[in-house]
């Protein structure tokens, strides 16, 4: 312990004897070069600052547009070349229009087939309804005439009549026996299960819960709360097989009561009916049931004409599917004549006479068969870094100068700045650089501008007018802030450190706006950058100046 604090000791020792020395050798060095003068030294200075976003891009047109074709199939003929100046709605090119031809006449065909099919439909349901609307007459009149003669008939018979006695007699008789015997030994059975039941229930949760408390206490095996678990899940399922049991016999006795109860309305009925028409013909009696059946399917036959006219709507709908199939071969075929959807140049042709192109549709993009440019309004796009890109606003002037027309100049306003980022890239070894694109659409000017030309872009995001200013260089900062080094009047004397308040930079130079006074000298401050890698240094303010820049650039 004793030996590692002497070793910490020793390290620290050594530690300030090395910085000891070497500001030592440092302020000798800044000694030696103000007396020969090498110092490098700037003057403060007033004048205009600007602060800039320069940028490269390409020209291109703001609308630009690739023309391509509804409808597949072969080039016929093009009518333009690059270069061409178009009209708006001029022919361009034409696809061979065979194929789509044939195509309308097959739906023509099928749109013929379709309506003929709704007229036989028509002509079909006229014919089965004035049948069918004649058969439910004729079973109307039959159903009139057994109803008469079933009237006309003398009233049932006496042995009928002892029949629907003896049927009500039985029905009564079965009603007494279900209320005074067969309900109540039902009952007092399905009740007698269910106390029972219920019994084994709260003997199996008190045997439960008794064998829980032995396992607690360790006296009884875990097999047997196992068991009593079980019995336990048993009587409930017994209980609810007896409760289920009484209820399913509460509505057994309550259907047995009410069929009862049937069986003695109608005995009651078919008795006074027997009394009633004691002196009918069941022959007669049939008849009129026949003629009633005779009459309802009459009746459900001509409903039928229902489903016919459903059927005749449902081919109306697919001729009406098949005439829309049919407008949009026209539609194709009207489209085999590519027109030019804006006025422009033409700046590619990317097929030729007698290739196959694809149709544009919701699952191809369709084979592009030329590239329109409006040349009416031009913009640059350029790809701004992340830093200059949040200097930039909508509406900001540019100046644009191509390197086509070098002495000349055209005026622009940023029109888009992209709310994403574009894909990063990066050099090997380096981070990768977040972009952003920005569009600066050009003023109207009398300039022969084509896309692709490249051109610089210039956007002044700030600026002052007689400023204080100097070298960036000179202006140095520490944990209290930006700070200047006033030059002695001797050389002998020390730099005056003195606090400066910085306001726009750009990059080469600092606006300062307090501390300093237009014609103060200053000398540049040493590097107080990053500590180099590798073997400590030393050397005096040039070097290390020197070495700075290099790595800057």
């Amino acid at each position: 312990m004793k030996k590692a604090s002497i070793f910490i000791l020793l390290g620290v020792v050594a530690l300030c004897g090395i910085g000891s020395f070497a500001m030592m050798r440092f302020n000798a060095d800044r000694m030696k070069a103000m007396a020969k003068g090498d110092v490098k030294e700037t003057e403060v200075t007033e004048g205009d600052m600007e602060i800039k976003v320069v940028e490269t891009g390409q020209i291109d047109a703001v609308k630009a547009v690739e023309v391509k074709s509804r409808v597949s199939g072969r080039v016929a003929q093009l009518l333009v070349e690059e270069g061409d100046v178009v009209e708006k709605g001029q022919l361009i090119a034409v696809i061979d229009p065979q194929e789509t031809e044939l195509r309308v006449e097959q739906d023509r065909a099928q749109l013929r087939g379709a309506q003929s099919a709704i007229e036989r439909l028509d002509v079909e349901i006229v014919q089965r309804e004035a049948l069918l609307r004649s058969a439910l007459k004729q079973a109307e009149q039959r159903v009139a005439q057994a109803k008469d003669q079933l009237d006309a008939q003398p009233t049932l018979t006496k042995v009928g009549i002892r029949s629907a006695e003896a049927s009500l007699a039985s029905a009564t008789k079965e009603r007494e026996r279900l209320v005074s015997s067969s309900h109540p030994t039902q009952r007092t059975a399905t009740e007698a299960n269910l106390r029972e039941a219920r019994a084994n229930l709260v003997n199996a949760e008190a045997e439960h819960t008794r064998q829980k408390e032995l396992l607690a206490l360790g006296y009884t095996a875990g097999r047997n709360v196992e068991n009593a678990q079980l019995q336990l899940e048993l009587a409930k399922a017994r209980l609810a097989t007896a409760e289920e049991n009484l209820r399913r016999l509460d509505d057994q006795q309550r259907v047995e009561l009410e069929r009862a109860d049937a069986a003695i309305a109608q005995a009651k009925a078919e008795l006074d009916r027997s009394k009633t028409n004691q002196f009918q013909d069941d022959v007669r009696q049939r008849d009129y049931q026949i003629a009633l059946s005779d009459l309802d399917r009459a009746k459900a036959q001509l409903r039928d004409i229902e489903v016919l006219k459903k059927s005749r709507n449902q081919s109306v709908a697919s001729a009406d599917q098949i005439s829309s199939v049919l407008g949009d071969s026209l539609r194709q075929l009207g489209e085999t004549e590519i027109r030019a959807p804006i006025a422009g140049v033409v700046t590619r042709k990317l097929v030729q006479e007698g290739e196959l192109v694809a149709s544009l549709s919701s699952f191809s993009s369709g084979t592009p068969i030329i590239r329109l440019e409006d040349r009416t309004a031009m913009m640059v796009k350029l790809n701004v870094n992340e830093i200059d890109v949040a200097k930039l606003t909508l509406g900001m002037p540019a100046r644009v100068s191509v390197d086509a027309f070098a002495d000349q100049e055209v005026a622009g306003t940023v029109r888009k700045i992209a709310p994403a980022t574009l894909a990063a890239t990066a050099a090997a070894g380096q981070a990768a650089v977040v972009k952003f694109e920005v569009e600066v659409w050009l003023d109207p000017n009398n300039l022969n501008l084509k896309s692709g030309m490249s051109a610089k872009c210039t956007m002044i995001t700030d600026k002052r007018a007689k400023t204080l200013q100097v070298p960036a260089e000179y202006v140095s900062k520490d944990a209290d802030g930006s700070f200047v080094l006033l030059k002695p009047a001797k050389h002998t004397d020390e730099p005056k450190k003195v606090r400066v308040k910085t306001g726009l930079t750009s990059g080469a130079r600092v606006e300062l706006l307090e501390g300093v006074k237009v014609g103060d000298k200053l000398v540049k401050p040493e590097f107080t950058g990053p500590a180099r890698k590798g073997a400590m240094q030393f050397g005096n303010d040039d070097e290390q100046a020197s070495g700075d820049q290099a790595e800057k650039e």
